[in-house]
């Protein structure tokens, strides 16, 4: 069989080439992970909601439109991890070794992501022309960030993982939702949006720290590596810190009404996840953070969600 060369990775010809089922093609945009959209595109619509009518097909516009995104950004990230190596048979997991497994194959995985992140281009045309410049800025940073996160720039295997993601998963999500429902004004959703981008960034961390050792071998930068495994779980902790500080912060300030404090509901979880959480804590339970952040992504950003939502009926 004749092999073609992708980077450091063999590849068949077209025509030897797995087609894959729509099954695995879904479970390679990683739908469990779509709440990282959902979540600050949610989070911007409820603060305009605080002062302005609810648009509802602009709200669902700008939902699709994130998702894509997010989808985009999952199958291009699992080519770039394929192509460069970094994926291997003993690195990844059951749900996002499609490429390395030989199920699907990495030519058309770009495609596919390519095709997505112009699909989220179709689905915020519309909105983008209603939200205006400040919607433009946020959607083309937006846009290259997921074209770059292992692509091209591969900024992820430099180091610049979580910066970037803070801001793309966090800011420049919640902005535009809230410009596109007719907000106005830039502190009231960037500092509230922050929360977001710090759970998020507990996503990446969680699996940094769990892969210091591969990612070392691969020869790739992440803050974990440069923080070892205390500092890492440490920054992990902080993270947690941050996002509460700010919520009751606003809420104190009068920013944002009381039902916003609807995370300390979570906080039970939080607590048993990080107490006792070091540097000498058995492998499993590191290896189990990544889960676990995901759940703390969703339920908290939920909450808070929510609780802003209620504020418009109660204060």
């Amino acid at each position: 069989m004749t092999m073609l060369t992708l980077s450091s990775r063999p590849v068949a010809p077209p025509s030897e080439r797995p087609t894959g089922s729509l099954k695995q093609w879904l479970l390679a945009s990683r739908p469990w992970a779509f709440t990282a959209a959902i979540v600050p595109v949610s989070l911007g619509a409820g603060l305009a909601f605080t002062q302005l009518p609810f648009r509802p097909l602009l709200f669902l516009l700008t939902l699709i439109g994130g998702v894509l995104m997010q989808a985009a950004v999952n199958y291009l990230n699992t080519y770039g991890d394929f192509i460069s190596g970094v994926d291997t048979a003993e690195s990844v997991t059951p749900s996002c070794g499609q490429l390395v497994r030989g199920e699907l194959d990495a030519p058309t995985m770009r495609l596919v992501g390519l095709c997505t992140l112009a699909a989220a281009a179709l689905f915020g045309a519309y909105p983008l022309w209603v939200g205006g410049w400040p919607v433009l800025v946020c959607g083309v940073i937006g846009f290259l960030g997921v074209l770059f996160y292992t692509t091209f720039f591969s900024y992820k295997y430099k180091g610049l993982g979580p910066l970037f993601v803070f801001f793309l998963m966090g800011p420049l999500m919640v902005l535009p939702s809230w410009y596109i429902q007719g907000g106005s004004g830039f502190w009231l959703p960037l500092v509230a949006s922050l929360p977001v981008g710090c759970l998020v960034v507990g996503i990446l961390q969680a699996n940094d720290l769990r892969d210091i050792a591969h990612d070392l071998s691969a020869k790739i930068d992440t803050p974990a590596i440069k923080l070892g495994l205390a500092g890492s779980i440490t920054f992990y902790k902080a993270l947690y810190v941050s996002a509460y500080s700010v919520i009751i912060g606003l809420v104190l300030l009068g920013w944002l009404g009381y039902f916003a404090l609807l995370p300390l509901l979570a906080l039970p979880m939080v607590y048993k996840t990080l107490h006792g959480l070091s540097a000498d804590s058995p492998r499993e339970r590191l290896e189990a953070l990544e889960l676990i952040a995901g759940k703390l992504h969703f339920l908290i950003g939920a909450l808070y969600t929510v609780g802003v939502f209620l504020s418009a009926f109660f204060n």
